[in-house]
């Protein structure tokens, strides 16, 4: 068990500095059926392994946009990839079932809607 943690943090501080995931799991020699089972089963260690992630891709993007010049990109692929983080202007509106589903529904005989235009 202490074992386990001991890969578990050495994994986590590596990945930090690697530059890809295969890196990471090549320098701290934990077997990928390995890591899947630690994302898995603890969650502790996923919410530290989704936050190194979620700061890597946030690196790569803000590079990617900044050599392509677009903005327009690094903003929507910001908000989709961490809307908790970059999307606080927006709040989510609560709409109601009966806002969505129709009350009443009218049928009109085909003769009135002729007399409406007619007039």
């Amino acid at each position: 068990m202490q074992q386990e943690k001991l890969a578990k943090q050495n994994f986590l501080s590596i990945l930090q500095k690697s530059l890809t995931l295969t890196q990471a799991l090549e320098e701290s020699a934990l077997d990928q059926g390995d890591l899947c089972r630690f994302l898995i089963e603890d969650k502790t260690f996923q919410k530290q392994f989704d936050k190194i992630i979620n700061l890597k891709l946030e690196l790569a993007l803000l590079e990617s946009a900044l050599k392509s010049k677009a903005a327009g990109i690094l903003s929507f692929s910001l908000i989709n990839r961490l809307p908790k983080k970059y999307n606080r202007a927006k709040k989510e509106e609560k709409v109601s079932p009966s806002a969505i589903m129709p009350t009443k529904i009218i049928y009109l005989e085909e003769d009135s809607l002729t007399e409406n235009k007619n007039e």
